[in-house]
């Protein structure tokens, strides 16, 4: 039978604020502990950080121009398969349960079976909440169809309204959706078997934290919104501990997926595959990542290399450029000039302000 398909994502998630990653003084044994059952990508970026068009992104490979959901609240038809619709057509059983009603305005991405309402800041949207309507999806699945499962914490997300004995901050955030990531890990092994299973972790963004004259927030290119955690699990496929330096991309993770488990690729999809990173065959792959922010008065691109990052803001010119190796918070501009790359977080204040 096909593998059976787990994907997590936590939203605004940085990578730096998992222990495996930044070496932070954080609590994330669960994260950790499930990084060094499979493969852990180190410089992972994702394509914008507003989370329906990066979950588009994440689930059909494709940036944004390319898929055609470029900002939250657009319902324009997707230009691109799901991993969802691909996986169905295949016999898979799809499911997807979610914290966020957001995702209704892209029709939970073609999912069979879907949990999406509320804002972020509804209780009942709390990962405690979330993981609650898993386990009851876990009691009634029929292990003997082939599965796929998307589960999506808002936290770590505005507001911080962790339960104690978490503190309500970022930190508190993060370490209150690694136990809920644990209790979802060991459910979903007890029931459908982790020898039987792919399972990625991974987020839609991170978040700004005092960082890039912004206090809290997301939705611009700069790196603590693009660098998330990506963890990929495959027994028997994927050596447990094994880590990825080259810099991947979100719209990597669809082809790797499909590839582990046998599934169709679509001829157009513009991310590849990363079993050859994973396994060795490949190497200095150079591969480019371009970020993307266009909406309304937002219009900024980025190009990133493993050395080098380009902003490009105003009538498409270059405002901005920094060297990654020896600048990797990108805070020394080596092109200084008067254009603007207009960015926003407006919306995930907002966002965070909905129940």
């Amino acid at each position: 039978m096909a593998k059976h398909i787990l994907l997590v994502t936590i939203d605004s998630l940085r990578a730096d604020f998992v222990h495996c990653y930044g070496k932070r003084e954080i609590r994330t044994p669960n994260l950790d502990a499930f990084a060094t059952s499979g493969v852990r990508f180190d410089h992972h970026l994702s394509s914008l950080a507003t989370t329906l068009p990066s979950h588009c992104s994440l689930l059909t490979g494709c940036t944004p121009s390319v898929h055609g959901i470029n900002w939250n609240g657009v319902d324009a038809p997707r230009r691109r398969l799901t991993l969802a619709e691909i996986a169905a057509a295949e016999g898979y059983a799809t499911t997807a349960i979610t914290s966020w009603g957001g995702f209704q305005k892209q029709q939970v991405y073609g999912f069979q079976q879907a949990h999406s309402e509320g804002g972020a800041g509804g209780d009942e949207n709390r990962g405690d909440e979330t993981i609650k309507r898993v386990e009851t999806w876990l009691e009634g699945v029929d292990p003997g169809r082939p599965q796929l499962l998307w589960v999506h914490f808002i936290d770590p997300h505005t507001p911080d309204n962790c339960p104690e004995p978490f503190p309500q901050t970022y930190v508190g955030e993060v370490e209150f959706v690694d136990t809920v990531v644990g209790r979802l890990i060991d459910g979903w092994d007890q029931k459908l078997g982790a020898e039987s299973s792919v399972v990625a972790i991974t987020a839609d963004h991170g978040e700004h934290l005092d960082d890039h004259g912004v206090e809290r927030g997301h939705g611009t290119l700069w790196i603590t919104n693009a660098w998330t955690p990506f963890l990929l699990r495959c027994p028997g496929a994927i050596e447990p501990g094994s880590a990825v330096d080259e810099l991947t991309r979100q719209i990597d993770v669809l082809p790797t997926i499909l590839n582990y488990c046998s599934l169709p690729m679509p001829y157009d999809v513009q991310g590849m595959s990363l079993r050859g990173l994973i396994e060795g065959k490949d190497a200095d792959m150079r591969l480019v990542h371009q970020g993307q922010a266009v909406y309304g008065e937002t219009d900024t691109t980025t190009m990133r290399t493993e050395q080098y990052t380009f902003f490009f803001g105003d009538n498409r010119d270059l405002v901005h450029a920094f060297d990654r190796r020896t600048d990797p918070q990108e805070e020394k501009d080596l092109w200084a000039t008067d254009g603007r790359a207009p960015q926003s977080v407006e919306h995930s204040v907002r966002d965070g302000e909905e129940k």
